[in-house]
C-alpha cells in the first residue's frame, strides 16, 4: 500500500491511495493554513471528504449553492459529486479535513445530522478534533500498530461530533439509536453482571444512555415488569439458588445478592416468598412466587 505523507509549517496530509476495509476505513485525512483566495475545484471525490474550519472564513459551492463559512463549521462532501470551495480574501480560513469511505459511512455522518439538505454543522470540540487528526498524522509510519491507530483516531473524531449533536439536541426530546430491545438486553445484562453490588436503576440507566423513564417504559413493553422488580427478580433467584446450595449464613447470602442490610433482605424476601428465608433453606420444595410482588 502506497502512501503520501507531507509534513510542513502550513500543511500536512496523509493520503493512502488504496485501501481494504468493510465498515468505515480512512482515506486521507490534513490540515492546512489557507492563503487568501485559495480555491479547490470543481472537483469530484470518490469518498466523502469532511472539513472542519479552525479559523477564518470561505465559501463552499454544491449543487448550485452557495455556503459562507466561518470558525466551527464543518461541510461535508459527497462522493462522486462536483464541489468547489474557496478561502475568503480578508480572513482565510484553516481547516482541518478526513476523507472516508465504508458501508456505514453514511449512517454515521446521518447521526450526526449531516445529508444532501443539510451539508453545514457547527461544532465546538475543536482542540479534540485537532487531537485525533494529529493522532492520525502522527500514526503515518505503515505498521499494523498504526492502522489500529489511526482507524481509531477517526472513530474518535466521528464520536465526537455525534456526541456533540446529541447534547446540542432539544433534552426534552431524548435520542436513541438503537432499537428498545437492544437496550433492555444491555440492562439485563448489565443486572447480571453487577446483581451483588448496590446498584440502583439510575445506575444501570445512566450506565447505557438513557434516561431512568425510558428505560422503565421500554422494560414494561419488553417484559411486562419493571427495571425494578426485574433486579428483585434476578436477585432472589440468586439467593434461593444459594440458601439451597450452600451453608452460608442469611446474612453472607444477602450481602452476596446485593442487600447491604440483612433485615431488608429478609423483608423482601418474606414478601416475595410468604416464608423468611431461613424457612424456605429447610423446606424440600420450591417456591412460588408471590402473584403480588412488592419493589424495594
Amino acid at each position: 500500500m502506497k502512501t503520501k505523507y507531507t509534513n510542513s509549517a502550513q500543511y500536512k496530509c496523509l493520503e493512502y491511495l488504496k485501501k481494504q476495509s468493510v465498515d468505515l476505513y480512512l482515506s486521507y485525512c490534513g490540515m492546512e493554513e489557507c492563503q487568501r483566495s485559495h480555491s479547490y475545484g470543481p472537483t469530484k471525490r470518490t469518498e466523502y471528504l469532511l472539513h472542519y474550519i479552525l479559523s477564518g472564513n470561505g465559501i463552499y459551492q454544491v449543487d448550485g449553492k452557495t455556503y459562507h463559512l466561518k470558525k466551527h463549521d464543518a461541510f461535508i462532501i459527497y462522493p462522486n459529486e462536483i464541489t468547489y470551495y474557496e478561502a475568503d480574501k480578508e480572513d482565510p480560513w484553516s481547516y482541518i479535513w478526513i476523507g472516508f469511505d465504508g458501508v456505514k459511512a453514511e449512517t454515521y455522518l446521518n447521526y450526526i445530522s449531516f445529508s444532501k439538505e443539510n451539508r453545514i454543522c457547527s461544532f465546538n470540540c475543536k482542540n479534540l478534533l485537532l487531537d485525533y487528526i494529529n493522532g492520525m498524522l502522527n500514526s503515518s509510519q505503515l505498521t499494523y500498530a498504526n492502522d489500529l491507530k489511526r482507524e481509531g483516531y477517526l472513530f474518535l473524531f466521528l464520536s465526537a461530533l455525534i456526541n456533540e449533536t446529541h447534547k446540542s439536541s432539544n433534552k426534552n426530546d431524548e435520542i436513541h439509536d438503537y432499537p428498545y430491545q437492544v437496550y433492555v438486553e444491555h440492562a439485563m445484562q448489565y443486572i447480571e453482571h453487577n446483581y451483588e453490588k448496590n446498584i440502583k436503576i439510575n445506575d444501570i440507566a445512566n450506565y447505557i444512555g438513557i434516561s431512568r423513564s425510558y428505560l422503565s417504559s421500554i422494560f414494561k413493553k419488553s417484559l411486562n415488569l419493571s427495571p425494578q422488580s426485574y433486579l428483585v427478580n434476578y436477585r432472589l433467584d440468586k439467593a434461593c439458588s444459594l440458601l439451597k446450595s450452600t451453608t452460608f449464613p442469611v446474612s453472607t447470602i444477602a450481602y452476596k445478592v446485593g442487600y447491604d442490610d440483612p433485615l431488608t433482605f429478609s423483608k423482601v424476601f418474606k414478601n416475595f416468598f410468604h416464608v423468611s428465608p431461613t424457612t424456605y433453606r429447610t423446606q424440600n420444595e420450591e417456591l412460588i412466587y408471590s402473584t403480588k410482588r412488592e419493589e424495594e
